[in-house]
């Protein structure tokens, strides 16, 4: 197995469960448009990519303000219920902070959301850079966030792995040149998304790094 100087992760769905607020929250926003009897679609390819473009893909009239009333819902739900990291994460990050690594986050939250719902719960410190999606012009699966990130951090692309949970996160990666793990403990649909690795477990990542034990 390869090792990376650079671990870049998702975070709903990588790091933390947030599936039902995720869910909850667009739905609630959803009803207010088409009313509460209304059938709602499929919503799960929503899940990696920017708000604004589920809003487009779900065709409402104005998708920025339909975004900006799912971001202050989805505030709303996350106060209720907030996400929790998944089994094994927090054990997992403390170990990889203590070694010579790079930790970073590529985001399809805006810069406000991450700030309101990631860092202000204190989970942002051990990480050295942050590309959210008000960073740059496209988002997932555009490799611009990725881009991004190794303009920021100096890093060579084979220096650099990515692990997220969506077909998005992984397209992203592969066309910046970075490798790409699919973490299945997180992902809704990953039957056919193409990877360069498949983790079953948070433990697993350690072992991409060196000096580390699984």
């Amino acid at each position: 197995m390869r090792t990376y100087s650079h671990l870049v992760f998702d975070i709903d769905g990588t790091l933390i469960d947030t599936v039902k607020i995720h869910m909850i929250s667009l739905e609630r926003v959803l009803r207010e448009y088409w009313g509460e009897d209304a059938k709602l679609p499929d919503l799960r390819f929503s899940f990696g990519i920017p708000g604004g473009a589920a809003m487009e893909a779900l065709k409402l009239p104005d998708p920025a303000e339909a975004h900006k009333r799912w971001e202050k819902e989805y505030l709303s739900c996350a106060k209720e219920s907030p996400g929790q990291l998944f089994p094994g994460m927090e054990e997992t990050l403390e170990k990889l902070s203590a070694r010579e690594v790079h930790l970073g986050l590529i985001t399809s939250k805006t810069r406000s959301e991450y700030e309101a719902d990631f860092r202000d719960r204190g989970l942002g410190g051990d990480f050295d850079c942050v590309v959210t999606s008000s960073d740059t012009r496209k988002g997932k699966p555009f490799p611009d966030p990725m881009l991004e990130y190794l303009k920021r951090t100096g890093a060579k692309p084979g220096e650099v792995l990515y692990l997220g949970d969506s077909v998005h996160d992984m397209t992203c990666a592969r066309d910046a040149g970075v490798d790409h793990g699919l973490v299945l403990w997180g992902s809704l649909m990953p039957d056919g998304i193409e990877a360069t690795y498949r983790l079953e477990k948070p433990e697993e990542i350690l072992g991409f790094v060196k000096g580390t034990d699984v």
